[in-house]
């Protein structure tokens, strides 16, 4: 019977009035229901009572109902609340309200009017039912006696409920119990694993040597197909007759009457059982289908809780395996390693000797991330993974804490060496290019040492941690042992990086302008911006120290979209002032091999330097986009197309560094490069190294041949500028002209005649 609502126990005998009448002026009830304009569709304003009336018989209904609080009950409220709702308020009666639209009223007396009903029904009910139970006891009588036969079967394949498995020998006692309960000729019991394919069948009737003549067992496919399929009973009078009789093998024992009902728990079917031709020749009743489905109930419950049995099993594995291990590659996490770090304390203490902590962070594998996407990049952590641990004893352990970073505890250690030993292997087998998109991959690895270093897991992964971040300040792709005086490096490091992450909103940086020169005239013909930082707290920050962590951070695209929009937005300000100047605007790698995601119709380097144009109005060839060799020559086609698609734009390209990467001069002749950028490093010595001089020459004239205009950067000296002006090298740029300078103080230059001598 369903639970007992307010909407059940509306009162029958209301009388619904305007709020303007009189009790007087209408006929006596218990409640009434007052509305404002109309009975039908007017607005409710509450009930008056017979109480309320006696106590104020000169008001009218509106005056009853105006002092009176309005409490309402939804219909679907249970009869309890409102029941504590009258209490509560004094109530004798409550407005049930849907919507603010009335509904009717409840008071105590209709609540206590429908659970009579209701118990005169019940009442009714279990008379009935007393009845049936009296009626079908004496059947229950006359089965007891079979049912005991059938109760030491069932009751023996009980005694295995706490058990994930159900033993052969089991079900055979079953279905002979069955079979002889019921008085058949043959019986048997098939039960199927997961996948529906039968791993247990047991039988009766047949002996060993007509069942290796029959060969192979009942697949399923006819009538007991049916019973498994659609989870129902089947009692046949004459198996000839049904079409799917033929699914039993060819060599079975003719069979005329079958009974076969399924095992099944919660609709989920484990089997069948099936039994056949009664031997007094008499038809399978409703009786003998009923005792087969009980043993079949019992044989469900166990196979059902032998499956819940498995699976909280499974499901613990499981939990227990996301608790401890990394979800991607498999390896310990930090919680078992915290476990593992403890126990080798432990050892370690007792035996007098030492545990090595290895903290490794991949270099620039946020990069690698960016370009090949992040299904390439998990499958590259995966590769990573399996290295490192091919690269440990047994009792090693490697840990992913996350991210990129790895860490390998390193137990019963004798020697320090020993760790720097497994660290170099690691390096080494890091080295080999990786399946994944041909990327090499290199680490930065930090070295702890227990006792020496920390004496507990936080202490050993602090330290480790900060020999880490050392060893990528000395140039990443090594390992370094901590000592105290890494600790404040690494310190420094965390610290610039969150003052780096602000930076770019707290507006920060600015940009600074080296002009670049034309060898023969003297005039300026355009600029390189570069991005300089002044950190309130830290000052004047070195771009060789902020630059590589914005690239290890990711921080370098939005830094260099930041670039691009300023650098254009100051171009075209000097270009509406008569100086149609060029800027130069250096790439880095993480903005160049971003990954185009589907959202974006074309590559996000393409959208940064189409929105700085426009957003800036810049003619583009105003604009040259400076590009070192390395990142040209990673991802050749990709590249290519990138080059292409910024050179139908406009704008200028050039190649920074020329001379100190990978040149390849089948591919330079390929790229729709504008400019070849000549490195300081070989300029420095330009006047009194033949090599340097040798190197510049080849360069200056390969460019020449290619139609390639050539800059030479870091020009310091007259005697530079002469050789370089021999060789009749296009532009320069450098100290001997000018540092690189405010917008301001560059715009004086601009002023003064654009000329540099």
């Amino acid at each position: 019977m369903d639970r007992l609502v307010v909407r059940d126990c509306l009162l029958s005998r209301i009388s619904c009035v305007l709020e303007e009448e009189r009790p007087s002026d209408v006929s006596v009830q218990p409640v009434y229901a007052v509305f404002r304009e109309s009975v039908e569709n007017g607005i409710f304003c509450g009930l008056a009572t017979e109480r309320d009336i006696v106590q104020h018989p000169k008001w009218i209904f509106a005056d009853l109902t105006e002092h009176r609080e309005c409490v309402s009950v939804p219909p679907n409220a249970s009869v309890t609340r409102a029941l504590k709702i009258m209490d509560q308020f004094g109530l004798s009666a409550l407005p049930v309200l849907e919507q603010k639209q009335f509904l009717g009223v409840v008071t105590k007396h209709s609540i206590l009017n429908m659970l009579l009903q209701r118990e005169r029904i019940l009442l009714k009910e279990s008379r009935k039912l007393n009845s049936l139970l009296t009626e079908e006891h004496e059947q229950i009588i006359s089965w007891s006696a079979k049912l005991a036969k059938l109760h030491e079967a069932s009751r023996s394949l009980l005694t295995v409920l706490a058990h994930t498995s159900i033993q052969n020998d089991l079900l055979q006692m079953g279905i002979e119990s069955l079979s002889e309960l019921l008085e058949t000729r043959y019986g048997a019991i098939g039960i199927l694993d997961a996948s529906g394919e039968l791993n247990h069948f047991v039988y009766t009737g047949i002996n060993a040597e007509l069942a290796k003549t029959i060969g192979q067992l009942p697949q399923g496919k006819g009538l007991l197909g049916v019973v498994i399929q659609n989870n129902v009973s089947l009692r046949l009078d004459d198996m000839s007759a049904h079409p799917q009789s033929a699914g039993f093998p060819p060599h079975h024992p003719p069979m005329k009457t079958l009974l076969a009902v399924p095992i099944a728990r919660h609709d989920r079917v484990y089997g069948r059982i099936y039994l056949s031709d009664k031997e007094n020749g008499e038809l399978f009743s409703k009786q003998d289908e009923d005792l087969a489905l009980s043993f079949a109930n019992s044989l469900s419950l166990v196979l059902d809780n032998a499956r819940e049995i498995e699976e909280v099993k499974q499901a613990r594995l499981s939990l227990d395996y996301m608790a401890h291990f990394d979800h991607l590659t498999g390896l310990p996490n930090r919680t078992l390693l915290k476990d593992r770090v403890d126990q080798a304390i432990y050892h370690a203490h007792r035996n007098h000797c030492m545990i090595g902590v290895l903290f490794l962070d991949l270099d620039n594998f946020k990069v690698v991330n960016d370009t090949v996407g992040h299904t390439c990049g998990d499958a590259l952590l995966k590769s990573v993974a399996q290295r490192i641990s091919d690269c440990l004893r047994e009792g090693d352990t490697a840990v992913r804490l996350g991210g990129d970073e790895f860490i390998v505890l390193l137990p019963d250690l004798s020697d320090t060496q020993d760790a720097a030993k497994v660290a170099d292997k690691i390096l080494e087998l890091l080295k080999s290019p990786f399946v994944i998109e041909r990327h090499e991959v290199y680490a930065s690895i930090g070295i702890s040492i227990y006792p020496h270093n920390a004496k507990n897991m936080e202490g050993l992964l602090s330290t480790a941690d900060g020999a880490m971040y050392y060893a990528k300040k000395l140039g990443k792709n090594n390992y370094q042992f901590f000592t105290p005086e890494m600790n404040s490096s690494a310190q420094s490091y965390i610290k610039l990086e969150k003052h780096l992450r602000r930076a770019l909103e707290q507006h920060e940086f600015v940009l600074h302008y080296q002009p670049q020169v034309d060898v023969k005239t003297g005039m300026i013909i355009g600029m390189e911006a570069l991005i300089r930082w002044m950190s309130p707290e830290l000052g004047m920050v070195n771009p060789a120290d902020f630059i590589p962590l914005a690239e290890d951070t990711g921080l370098i695209v939005p830094i260099g979209a930041w670039v691009l929009k300023t650098a254009c937005s100051q171009a075209r300000f000097w270009h509406q002032n008569g100086f149609p100047v060029r800027v130069a605007v250096n790439l880095s790698s993480r903005q160049f091999h971003q990954v185009q995601n589907q959202q974006q119709s074309q590559h996000p380097l393409l959208d940064a330097v189409l929105n700085a144009l426009d957003e800036a109005d810049l003619p583009p060839e105003l604009l040259e986009l400076e590009i070192t060799e390395g990142i040209l020559m990673q991802h050749l086609d990709t590249t290519m197309d990138i080059l292409n698609a910024l050179k139908n734009i406009g704008v200028r390209l050039s190649i920074d560094d020329f001379g100190t990467g990978y040149s390849s001069l089948s591919y330079l002749k390929r790229f729709p490069i504008d400019t070849l950028k000549i490195d300081k490093s070989f300029v420095n010595d330009i006047t009194t190294d033949t090599s340097d001089k040798a190197i510049v020459a080849a360069i200056t004239a390969m460019a020449q041949q290619l139609k390639l205009e050539v800059v030479a950067e870091g020009v310091e000296t007259v005697e530079q500028l002469d050789f370089l002006r021999e060789l009749q090298c296009h532009f320069v740029q450098g100290y001997y002209f000018s540092k690189p300078l405010p917008a301001a103080e560059f715009e004086v230059i601009l002023r003064q005649g654009r000329q540099l001598h």
